[in-house]
């Protein structure tokens, strides 16, 4: 295994990304890139606290890479840091997940530039608030094949740091299931506890709800998602078996040779 870290120029900052990849002699023919995001970059990579979901990629001969999410590792700028952050930001006038996504988008070039992977062998996968940013991430770039989120923020209103702003349109116009018509037609792996009142059960139904109407409109043959409500007394936590069989999910993408068509 080795371990990199590169620099990225996204507008007018500049982005750190680590990239774990296994040994050469262990890499897979066509390896697939995982962008994985729980709250920073050391959190995220198989190393981290949240990195059993790359240890399994790195073991199966495919790469995994991840940077801070806004407010969060090296990107705290005074106005608070971790999902309080986020909030603060939104109370400003600021949008961090937009800026997240034209983050995102610049490291996949620099990804693409760098030959760690093509676009279409290109999959991203996050946790609670890492779902959050995976899935918006997945709505706005086409070279991405998959995603998964695992007990996923999916509407910012639940959250109760959002409390203040929960009658906002602007907070209302970030639930993920705005941008469904974006996301409908990819493969995605959604899995939360069925009383999960810290991002919300509900609030994850509504999205699967409105990807199958997204799916519906556009003639889909089949649905590309796959929806786990389970019975998880843990609240917010989630099973590892539902976690292992997302990166699983994400690992059936191996034939995917190039990117999805745009609608």
């Amino acid at each position: 295994m080795s371990v990199e870290e590169f620099t990225v120029r996204s507008g007018d900052s500049s982005l750190s990304v680590r990239l774990v990849s296994p040994a050469a002699h262990t890499l897979a023919a066509q390896p697939l890139l995982l962008l994985y995001f729980s709250t920073d970059r050391a959190a995220s990579l198989p190393e981290g606290r949240y990195g059993a979901a790359g240890r399994i990629f790195l073991e199966q001969g495919h790469r995994v890479a991840s940077f801070d999410l806004p407010a969060h590792g090296e990107r705290l700028d005074g106005q608070g840091g971790g999902i309080a952050g986020l909030a603060q930001r939104v109370a400003a006038g600021q949008d961090p997940f937009s800026e997240f996504v034209h983050n995102g988008r610049a490291v996949i070039d620099e990804c693409i530039r760098r030959g760690l992977a093509p676009a279409g062998r290109i999959v991203v996968a996050g946790v609670s608030r890492g779902g959050y940013f995976a899935l918006r991430l997945a709505a706005a770039d086409r070279r991405i094949a998959a995603a998964a989120a695992f007990a996923p923020v999916t509407d910012w209103r639940v959250v109760t740091e959002f409390d203040a702003l929960k009658e906002s349109p602007v907070l209302a116009a970030l639930a993920l299931e705005n941008f469904a018509e974006q996301l409908a037609g990819r493969r995605i792996y959604l899995a939360i506890g069925n009383h999960d009142l810290r991002t919300g059960s509900d609030a994850c139904t509504r999205l699967v709800l409105a990807l199958m109407e997204a799916e519906r409109r556009r003639g889909a043959a089949h649905s590309g998602v796959r929806f786990h409500l389970v019975d998880d007394s843990r609240g917010h936590a989630l099973a590892a078996k539902w976690r292992e069989e997302g990166v699983m999910f994400l690992l059936e993408n191996q034939t995917v040779t190039r990117a999805p068509p745009m609608p």
